[in-house]
C-alpha cells in the first residue's frame, strides 16, 4: 500500500536560498550598525571616566571640609589602566581602577595639566584645604591662574575620538565638566 503525500509537506519550512538571503541581510545590517554602536560605547566609557573623576574630586573636597584637613584626589596611568585615589597627602593611598573592568579602554590625554605637586605616585591630582578651596601651595605650583587645570579622557584607540574633561575652574574649588572642544 502506497502512502499518499500530504500537500502541506511540500510548502513547509524555508528553502536554503531564503535562509541565505536572511543571513546576508542580517550581516549587512550588522555591518552598517557596528561603527555607530562602537562609537556609542566609546562615548559612554569616556563619559563614565569623566563622571568617576569628578566624583573622586568632589569626594576629596567633601572629606576636606568634613574632617578639616587637606585631602587630595589623585589619578595615574598604571600600565594600560587608569587608577584613582582619594587620600590625605601624607598617607599611602589605596588605588582603584577607574571604570572597573573597562579601565584599559580609556586613557588620560598628555595635554592634561592637573597637578604638579602630587604625592604618592599620582601623575595628576587636585588638593583641597579644610574649607573646600584649593590648597594654596598646590594652587601656586599650578601657576596661580584660573582656570587652574584639567584632566582629559579619551579612548585608547582614537586620540581624535570623544574627549571629556574635568576642569578645576577657580581657587574656591569650583569643578566643571567639558566635552570635545572644551577640553583642548
Amino acid at each position: 500500500m502506497l502512502r499518499q503525500r500530504n500537500p502541506r509537506d511540500t510548502v513547509a519550512g524555508f528553502t536554503i536560498a531564503e535562509a541565505l538571503v536572511v543571513v546576508v541581510m542580517a550581516g549587512i545590517l550588522a555591518a552598517i550598525a557596528a561603527p555607530s554602536w562602537l562609537a556609542f560605547l566609546d562615548r559612554k566609557r569616556v563619559s563614565s571616566a569623566q563622571d568617576q573623576a569628578l566624583q573622586a574630586m568632589r569626594s576629596a573636597q567633601a572629606k576636606a571640609i568634613r574632617q578639616k584637613q587637606t585631602w587630595e584626589a589623585g589619578f595615574r596611568q598604571e600600565g594600560d589602566r587608569i587608577q584613582w585615589s582619594v587620600h590625605i597627602p601624607s598617607n599611602n593611598p589605596i588605588w582603584q581602577d577607574l571604570l572597573d573592568g573597562d579601565s584599559n579602554t580609556v586613557k588620560i590625554l598628555e595635554s592634561s595639566n592637573l597637578g604638579s605637586q602630587c604625592t604618592a605616585e599620582a601623575n595628576y591630582c587636585v588638593r583641597f584645604q579644610d574649607r573646600g578651596s584649593l590648597d594654596e601651595e598646590w594652587f601656586d605650583a599650578q601657576g596661580g591662574n584660573e582656570p587652574i587645570g584639567q584632566i582629559t579622557f579619551t579612548t585608547v584607540n582614537d586620540s581624535e575620538g570623544p574627549k571629556r574633561c574635568v576642569v578645576v575652574a577657580t581657587i574656591l574649588g569650583s569643578l566643571q565638566t567639558g566635552r570635545d572642544d572644551d577640553c583642548n
